[in-house]
């Protein structure tokens, strides 16, 4: 069985933590001048677009 701190680690990463969510809808109100690619936004918070995709789908509902 792992230590709790390991799962709640785990499940950390398998979601946006608020902080990154707030920086992402940051960045995307700074810059509603222009389009903005999945890999910019992904980049934002230093993860992969596919993986950011996955992740601010759960974390938004859509």
């Amino acid at each position: 069985m792992m230590p709790t701190k390991m799962l709640t680690t785990e499940f950390r990463s398998r979601s946006l933590a608020r902080t990154q969510l707030q920086q992402v809808i940051g960045y995307i109100h700074t810059h509603l001048d222009r389009d903005l690619s999945l890999a910019e936004l992904a980049s934002v918070v230093n993860i992969s677009p596919t993986y950011f995709t996955s992740l601010f789908k759960q974390v938004m509902g859509i």
